[in-house]
């Protein structure tokens, strides 16, 4: 039933799920307990929204399918070739498998071919926010300056170097390691 999916969804949220959820929708805490306890039917025009607030599909809310799907937001074009202005706008969500649907994790589209052979134009690219950057990793990264790009990781004495993989045309980036953001790459998306 769509009130037990909300009380699970409440529960597994934890503490304040009940009032965030009440903001989003624009009801009243004692609304949405009465949603989630079964006793007031929860109105045809929140379930799109509760839905959104809590990452899954409408079928699932409504039993119509047993898995929840989780999502990840695709925050815009990751520059794979000549670094270009980073974007943090959400553009939409992206369904992924359970392991990678956690705080910290999007994924941006890659532009270019500075890193063939192992990101193509097109790609999607999962990256993890909050993953350590290691050297040989394949990171997207934000310069204080604002430039962003795929490139692979490699730390030395302070200074960070962002190496193409595809050296046809395409030079390595030199920047202080305090004057940069990385996300680790954890997954590729790519249309055969």
């Amino acid at each position: 039933m769509l009130y037990q999916k909300l009380n699970k969804l409440l529960e597994d949220y934890g503490r304040g799920g009940q009032r965030r959820l009440a903001e989003f929708l624009n009801e009243t805490p004692t609304n949405v307990n009465r949603y989630a306890k079964g006793k007031r039917e929860i109105p045809t025009s929140l379930i799109p929204k509760i839905a959104e607030f809590f990452n899954v599909s409408t079928d699932y809310l409504h039993d119509i399918d047993t898995i929840k799907v989780k999502q990840i937001p695709l925050i815009g074009i990751a520059s794979c070739g000549v670094p270009s202005q980073s974007y943090d706008d959400i553009i939409e969500y992206i369904p992924v498998p359970d392991k990678f649907a956690r705080d910290g994790v999007y994924a941006v589209t890659a532009e270019g071919d500075s890193m063939l052979p192992r990101i193509a134009h097109g790609d999607i690219v999962m990256c993890d926010k909050d993953a350590p950057c290691e050297n040989g990793n394949i990171v997207h990264y934000t310069t204080n300056d604002g430039d962003s790009g795929l490139k692979k990781f490699m730390l030395k004495d302070g200074i960070v170097t962002l190496y193409p993989l595809n050296t046809d045309g395409f030079t390595p980036i030199m920047v202080k390691e305090d004057e940069l953001r990385c996300a680790k790459a954890i997954k590729i998306i790519s249309d055969l």
